[in-house]
């Protein structure tokens, strides 16, 4: 059966439902991962995302590149559901792209982007998918994002998918995305970055039908040239998710913003005067959470870049009743950490967020571990662990790429949050991902665990297992 037509005007979105078909495949037993350690900690967004209501958060894990139906580089998902037990390998589902039975295609990329939330409020956490490769509105290249809404048994037979309200060739709408509650009505909302806009999809009781509400589109502070990155939480404390933003003007290379678009009973609104900050250049990923502990979630700039001003890498700008504190910025006074890749999550249950900064480590990689604070984040608690870190399992190769992804959330219901580290060059491309449990003491890297495809009886070769984690 061929898919509805998803172009619609713009401003309109037309949203397409249909069952699985083909793509689902429900609970596999799991092959006996080798040498895995039997505690396994696993890791999701923090934001919801319990698949299947049993009260342990799930995991998605993303294969971009892996051939489906022989299809290079069609990508799929697995996910991985948490447990009591704490090891999660031995239940799990894979999702590809071939909704409504249409065939996949080769460079869909289906899995390009994931996140996991509530958008429907029936109390199960929903996959989000990004295919940034996939043919949308009759373009190639141009993009589309897929829902899988959870249930009692997992990831249901039940999805939706949507693209860009103007699709464009080569546009690769679903490769960044992020959810919030922007109306704070208890339904996640998903943002996806459109080029020089941003899309918004409101969460919603029927959107499992085909009729769908419409798309907004919003343009961050100080884009209309493009959009970079962006990053979801409620910065100023009013119960609202507010959009954080990273845009550009014109060349990115010549300077971009940060920028915050409020949350409100109607959602996203335009950013407050003043709300911004200039930047060096564009290419710099906020993250978001509450370091202090006082309610209201920051904003931390980490980069890859290693020629622009070094007090501008890992700069905190504290959130405030009236948005960011841009004149009570924090710049990081410990050894400079060069990683687009950055998590903030509470990993000691202290009541405040930790940051996680990837390290490339000429290949092999490696995170960084940084206890948040009342006075911030300090650098005499800075932590570095690697596959080759004593107690954690695994051993560090060239081009693991370990870092390159992360996640975080409660998997093994003891209360304090888990990080799940991608390594997605492992084993020659085949990609794997470590469970590293947070504890009071922080994380240690004890009692972690390391799997690849092989242990979800999947043996695809350079599949990228990893190189997204949801959500």
């Amino acid at each position: 059966m061929r898919r509805p037509s998803l172009l619609a005007g713009a401003g309109t979105l037309v949203l397409a439902a249909g069952a699985l078909g083909a793509w689902w495949v429900a609970d596999r037993p799991a092959a006996d991962p080798g040498g895995v350690s039997p505690q396994v900690a696993t890791v999701g967004s923090g934001r919801g995302a319990d698949v299947d209501g049993d009260g342990f958060d799930d995991l998605a894990v993303g294969m971009p590149d892996a051939p489906v139906q022989g299809q290079a580089g069609a990508g799929k998902v697995a996910l991985v559901h948490g447990s009591g037990k704490g090891r999660t390998v031995g239940r799990h589902q894979t999702v590809s792209g071939a909704v409504d039975g249409e065939a996949v295609r080769a460079g869909d990329r289906f899995g390009a982007a994931l996140a996991l939330g509530d958008l429907d409020g029936d109390g199960y956490a929903d996959l989000v998918v990004g295919a940034s490769g996939r043919t949308a509105g009759g373009e190639k290249g141009a993009g589309a994002v897929t829902v899988v809404f959870g249930s009692r048994s997992g990831l249901s037979r039940t999805a939706v998918d949507f693209h860009a309200p103007a699709p464009t060739p080569g546009g690769r709408f679903g490769g960044q995305l992020a959810l919030g509650d922007f109306d704070h009505d208890g339904l996640d909302d998903v943002a996806v970055v459109d080029g020089r806009q941003v899309a918004v999809v409101s969460g919603a009781k029927d959107l499992r039908s085909a009729g769908a509400e419409g798309v907004t589109v919003h343009t961050p502070p100080g884009g209309g040239g493009g959009t970079d990155r962006i990053a979801t939480g409620d910065v100023d404390g009013d119960g609202y998710d507010d959009l954080v933003t990273v845009a550009h003007a014109d060349d990115p290379a010549d300077g971009g913003t940060l920028g915050v678009l409020p949350g409100s009973r109607e959602g996203l609104k335009g950013a407050r005067p003043g709300e911004r900050v200039e930047l060096p250049f564009a290419g710099y990923a906020p993250v978001v959470g509450d370091i202090n502990g006082d309610g209201k979630d920051d904003v931390l700039l980490a980069t890859g870049f290693g020629d622009g001003p070094r007090d501008a890498v890992l700069r905190t700008y504290p959130g405030s009743t009236d948005g960011l504190d841009v004149t009570g910025a924090v710049a990081w006074r410990g050894p400079l950490h060069l990683s687009d890749t950055a998590r903030l999550a509470d990993l000691d249950g202290d009541g405040h967020d930790d940051l996680v900064v990837g390290d490339d480590q000429n290949g092999a990689g490696a995170i960084t571990v940084i206890r948040g604070g009342t006075h911030w984040l300090g650098p005499a608690t800075a932590r570095t662990i690697s596959l080759d870190t004593k107690g954690v399992a695994g051993a560090a190769e060239p081009n693991d790429r370990f870092g390159s992804t992360l996640a975080q959330g409660d998997y093994n219901g003891d209360g304090t949050p888990d990080l799940a580290v991608g390594a997605p060059g492992k084993s020659h491309g085949r990609g794997a991902v470590s469970l590293l449990p947070g504890s009071p003491s922080g994380l240690t890297g004890r009692n972690s665990t390391i799997f690849g495809p092989d242990a979800l009886n999947d043996p695809a070769p350079k599949a990228s297992f990893g190189a997204s984690l949801g959500g």
